[in-house]
């Protein structure tokens, strides 16, 4: 279940129950297969973890326009929903861990699209709502913008349901399940070129901007630096100094680890310079230093 008291600007937390199990397929599909329409994810003791900090919550993103707009834009986002479904169908990733909640919906700001985490586990498909409750908190929206903004929030009203588990024809479920069973049995390609405990950090760990005081969190990597924001996690699109991707910080074994991607003006570790082509392991409370701008690395407590 969702953690509302833990949920804030930057991260949502998902902790998951005794009786729940984690879907170790599905963390490897999107650590192989990144989709830009679902936020990528991290784990520690039991709690999934989904940073937010750049993306709008679907609510506010409504609130921001006229109530006509918001008409045509209710359409939009149910249309674009289900084109998330078919390319987690594409993926394998089994459409009842694609959180579809009103409250964890997010928008994408540089493209207006409707972005939504993806929890895989047994039991995280109760967090979800129904397209019609869905639509019901859109036109609530709506509502309370026509109303002048003096009155308060009137939150839908559902009754209480047993929510059914969505089932995948006989056929694809033996499909999806005979090649898990490959891929996890050691005979098939090593199609994901990392051991199953590189999903496991022993913490959460960010790294953290000085000059703006920024942070990112590092999840199951690589992690890109540099000015090409659509490549790169932790993007400076203004440093003119720094590479389009310039350094990587990367998971291995539950480690991280730094290197430079032959960049022209290089990157300090500590304020020794790092040899391109070599990776180095970072610890807590380490400085890089890359074109300018100093980020530490560090464990959250």
């Amino acid at each position: 279940m969702f953690e509302k008291e833990l949920c804030n600007d930057n991260m949502l937390v998902y902790k998951t129950e005794p009786f729940e199990t984690v879907d170790d397929f599905t963390c490897l599909m999107l650590k192989a297969n990144p989709l830009p329409e679902i936020i990528p994810i991290g784990m520690e003791e039991g709690k999934i973890l989904i940073p937010i900090s750049n993306l709008i919550p679907l609510r506010d993103y409504l609130e921001s326009f006229e109530e006509d707009y918001n008409l045509l834009n209710a359409g939009f986002f149910i249309r674009q929903y289900n084109e998330i479904l078919e390319k987690a169908d594409n993926y394998m990733i089994p459409r009842e861990e694609v959180i579809f909640n009103f409250e964890y919906a997010f928008v994408n700001a540089d493209e207006g699209a409707l972005v939504l985490p993806v929890v895989p586990t047994s039991h995280s498909y109760f967090e979800t709502h129904t397209l019609f409750e869905f639509e019901s908190c859109i036109v609530n929206v709506i509502k309370s913008i026509s109303n002048a903004g003096n009155k308060p929030r009137e939150e839908p009203v559902f009754k209480e349901k047993k929510k059914k588990k969505e089932k995948k024809p006989k056929k694809e479920r033996k499909r999806i399940n005979k090649i898990k069973e490959t891929l996890f049995s050691g005979n098939g390609d090593d199609v994901f070129e990392f051991e199953a405990d590189t999903l496991r950090p022993d913490g959460v760990y960010v790294v953290a901007v000085r000059s703006t005081g920024a942070e990112y969190p590092l999840l199951f990597g690589p992690d890109i630096i540099g000015t090409d924001e659509s490549r790169c996690s932790i993007p400076f699109a203004g440093n003119r100094e720094m590479e389009a991707a310039h350094a990587s910080i990367t998971l291995a074994k539950g480690k991280y680890y730094l290197a430079d991607l032959n960049s022209k003006s290089g990157t300090l570790l500590n304020g020794e310079p790092v040899e391109p082509g070599k990776t180095y392991e970072l610890c807590s409370a380490d400085l890089i230093s890359i074109a300018g701008e100093e980020l530490v690395f560090s464990r959250r407590s």
